[in-house]
C-alpha cells in the first residue's frame, strides 16, 4: 500500500531580477559612494584596489568578492592606475530575502568580503565568464547564478582591519546615518566633529568624491526608495526621509532616478 508523501508548504519566491557587468580598465577610474535598493556583488579579478562599505575598508586581493544588501553605502576605492578588472552583479532580492542569510542576517558593514577556496574561486570565475560572455538564456542562467548564491555561502567572511577615513569624516557619516532625518546643516556636523567646515568639505571630496550635503541627499533618496518600495505616500517617503519641501524632493528624485516618485512607485515589482 503506497504512503501518502506529506507536503510541507513552501515559502513564496519572487522573481530573481538579475545582470552581470565586466569592466576592464587600465586607468584610475571615478567610484562615487554608491546607494541603491538591489543586492551587489563584486568578484575582483586584478587590480590595485580596496573596498568601503558603510565606513569599513576591505582590501581586495584577486577572486576576493564584496557582497552588500540594499542601501548599505559602498565604493571601490583605486590606489594606482594598475589594469583593473572586475565582474558585478546586480540583483532584485525583493520577496527573496528569507532565503538570503549571507546578505540579511548581519550588520550593515559586517561581513561583506568573502574569500573561497581556489578550487570554488575558479569555479566562481569560470561561471562569470560563461553568464557575461555566453549569454545563456532561461533555465540555464538561472541555474548558473544560483550556483553563485550557493558558493558566496560555503565562502569565508573576513573582518576588517583598518580604515581610511579620516576621524572627522567617520563621526559625519555615523551622524547623517542616525539622523537624515532630522534637520542637518553641514555646519552642524562640523562642529560635532570638532573641524572647520572647510576641513569638512575637503575631507569629503578626497575621501567620496562629493560634498556632505550631497552625501546627506543620496541617503535620504535611498530611504525614500525603501519607503517607496514598501507602500509609503510620496509625502510619507519625503518627510520621513527628511526633506522639508516636497515639491523640491520630487524634482531631486526625478534628477536622480529619471522619474517621479510617484512613477517610480507604480513601477516597483506588486
Amino acid at each position: 500500500m503506497a504512503r501518502k508523501m506529506k507536503m510541507k508548504p513552501m515559502r513564496g519566491v519572487a522573481p530573481f531580477l538579475f545582470g552581470i557587468h565586466y569592466t576592464d580598465g587600465e586607468k584610475n577610474l571615478y567610484s562615487p559612494v554608491h546607494i541603491h535598493r538591489e543586492c551587489e556583488v563584486y568578484i575582483n579579478v586584478s587590480g590595485d584596489v580596496s573596498f568601503v562599505v558603510e565606513n569599513r575598508v576591505y582590501p581586495i586581493l584577486p577572486g576576493s568578492v564584496i557582497i552588500t544588501r540594499p542601501y548599505e553605502c559602498h565604493h571601490c576605492v583605486y590606489h594606482s592606475d594598475r589594469r583593473y578588472q572586475h565582474y558585478w552583479i546586480l540583483f532584485s532580492c525583493e520577496g527573496n530575502e528569507w532565503m538570503l542569510d549571507l546578505f540579511f542576517k548581519r550588520k550593515a558593514g559586517e561581513g561583506n568580503l568573502l574569500v573561497l577556496p581556489p578550487e570554488e574561486r575558479k569555479e566562481l570565475l569560470q561561471i562569470c565568464r560563461r553568464m557575461e560572455g555566453g549569454n545563456p538564456r532561461g533555465a540555464e542562467r538561472h541555474s548558473l547564478f544560483f550556483r553563485i548564491l550557493t558558493l558566496l555561502e560555503r565562502a569565508e567572511q573576513i573582518t576588517p582591519s583598518k580604515n581610511i577615513y579620516p576621524e572627522d569624516i567617520l563621526w559625519a557619516l555615523g551622524m547623517i546615518g542616525e539622523h537624515f532625518a532630522e534637520p542637518l546643516t553641514v555646519q552642524q556636523l562640523a562642529e560635532s566633529a570638532h573641524v572647520s567646515v572647510n576641513t569638512m568639505e575637503r575631507h569629503f571630496r578626497r575621501f567620496l568624491q562629493m560634498t556632505p550635503r550631497t552625501y546627506l541627499q543620496k541617503v535620504r533618496l535611498a530611504n525614500s526608495v525603501r519607503l517607496l518600495s514598501q507602500g509609503s505616500s510620496v509625502t510619507e517617503a519625503c518627510t520621513e526621509s527628511g526633506f522639508s519641501d516636497c515639491s523640491s524632493f520630487i524634482a531631486l528624485f526625478k534628477r536622480t532616478y529619471g522619474a517621479t516618485p510617484l512613477q517610480y512607485q507604480k513601477k516597483l515589482p506588486r
